[in-house]
């Protein structure tokens, strides 16, 4: 089959390009049924991850996002084809295939269309999708490669597509993916992209909103401020660095070297080792378990969630914090972050989402602090969403250091019938 082609581009190569986001209207669960969502959430990411609950499931080359009260899941526009037509994709750096529902492409409106008749098939917790391999032309946020790989996915759980999102755009390594192929970036020998992830508007009634900035070949410098701290990466698969430090209401928790953590823009939650989630809620005076490992609290405490990565400790606020409430009355609340079963003996043990990265600029490139490929995290600019929390701590030996290193128009999505990575669908968890 031929190789994808160099990346052409209308831009210069020099020049990232920047791409707005939208997203629907969110929808509010609680009770059960935010229950069973969360517990969607935790068995698609096991199966993403190839984690033991769902050894015999193959790993998912991508997830979906399902939205609750939460900022599930961000895509951004794709044009693909000759003539060009629009696709909606969910951005997700969790994994490393682009597959496109049949119900929105399709072959024969394209000349640059190739058929390679290859099988394709992810098996996600709550779905799969099914298909065969191809190649044709795309182009994301301004960069185009030609015979690019990808999936025609002529069979997918209900769910997992929908006007608003039409596949999946993996941005992991090409040892990821299930194609074995290059993702697109890699295609196109791009070495960094960045996201912005807008929060959503609770007291918005329209049915789409802004959600940030997605940014292909480089950062956008009008939406960070002061130094970016990057965190080497352990292996070039996922993107996954060092997890230094986690901590509740002023307290540190004891991480028992369970510390590989994958940045997962397609999650919306966070999830870790069951041992450790169960030392943080620890932390939070009547906090109690509500099974499947996730931890219910009084809505009225201040939990003042941190996590460390190299010198930096950050906050993630309440509003992020929770998940959703348990209760009419809005007094108990379901915290974000979650058991899963990961453990010493797991590749990874941590699942880091939106929950987290809403409240920072992140960066992923193969070309950061001396060359080494890593991911960076930086202070919102003033204004965006509420800030970032930040303080500087010590040295960790996750190799992070502080330096500064095109972009699309992103929509996010939050539905409650998107796809969640983490259990129903991207974003940052998938219920697909």
């Amino acid at each position: 089959m031929a190789a994808p082609a160099p990346a052409s581009s209308s831009a210069s190569s020099s020049t990232p390009i920047h791409v707005p986001i939208s997203k629907r209207n969110v929808v509010k669960r609680s009770g059960n049924d935010l229950l069973n969502w969360a517990y969607d959430q935790k068995t698609i990411l096991q199966s993403k991850y190839n984690l033991p609950a769902s050894a015999n499931q193959r790993r998912a080359g991508a997830t979906s996002l399902t939205n609750v009260q939460y900022d599930s899941s961000w895509v951004a526009s794709l044009s693909g084809g000759t003539p060009s037509k629009s696709y909606e994709v969910v951005l997700d750096t969790g994994s490393a295939d682009l597959w496109i529902s049949s119900q929105y492409y399709q072959p024969s409106s394209s000349s640059t269309f190739q058929n390679q008749s290859t099988a394709f098939d992810i098996q996600y917790g709550s779905g799969a999708v099914d298909g065969y391999q191809a190649t044709d032309t795309f182009t994301l946020a301004g960069t185009t490669v030609q015979n690019l790989h990808f999936a025609v996915a002529t069979s997918v759980s209900s769910g997992l597509t929908s006007a608003s999102m039409e596949g999946i755009m993996g941005m992991g390594f090409q040892k990821l993916a299930s194609s074995g192929q290059p993702p697109l970036w890699v295609a196109a020998g791009v070495d960094t992209f960045s996201f912005y992830l807008e929060r959503a508007s609770l007291t918005s009634s329209d049915s789409t909103q802004p959600g940030g900035t997605f940014t292909l070949g480089g950062t956008n410098t009008s939406l960070y401020q002061g130094d970016i701290s990057y965190n080497s990466l352990i292996e070039e698969l996922y993107w996954m660095v060092r997890l230094g430090g986690l901590g509740a209401r002023g307290s540190a928790v004891n991480l028992n070297s369970l510390t590989r953590a994958a940045i997962d823009t397609g999650t919306t939650l966070i999830g870790g080792p069951d041992s450790v989630v169960q030392q943080f809620y620890s932390q939070i005076p009547n906090s109690q378990s509500q099974g499947n490992g996730y931890y219910s609290f009084p809505c009225s405490s201040s939990v003042d969630a941190t996590l460390t990565f190299g010198t930096q400790q950050y906050t993630i606020p309440n509003s992020d914090f929770v998940a959703g409430t348990l209760d009419q009355s809005g007094t108990q609340c379901l915290g974000a972050i979650f058991g899963l079963g990961s453990s010493a003996q797991t590749d990874l043990q941590w699942i880091i989402g939106d929950a987290f990265l809403k409240n920072v600029y992140s960066i992923f490139t193969t070309n950061g602090n001396n060359g080494n490929a890593g991911v960076g995290f930086a202070s919102l600019a003033n204004g965006l969403n509420s800030g970032t929390n930040s303080k500087s701590v010590g040295s960790s030996s996750n190799g992070a250091s502080s330096s500064s290193p095109a972009a699309a128009t992103v929509k996010r999505w939050n539905s409650v019938a998107a796809v969640l990575a983490a259990v129903a669908l991207p974003v940052a968890v998938l219920v697909a």
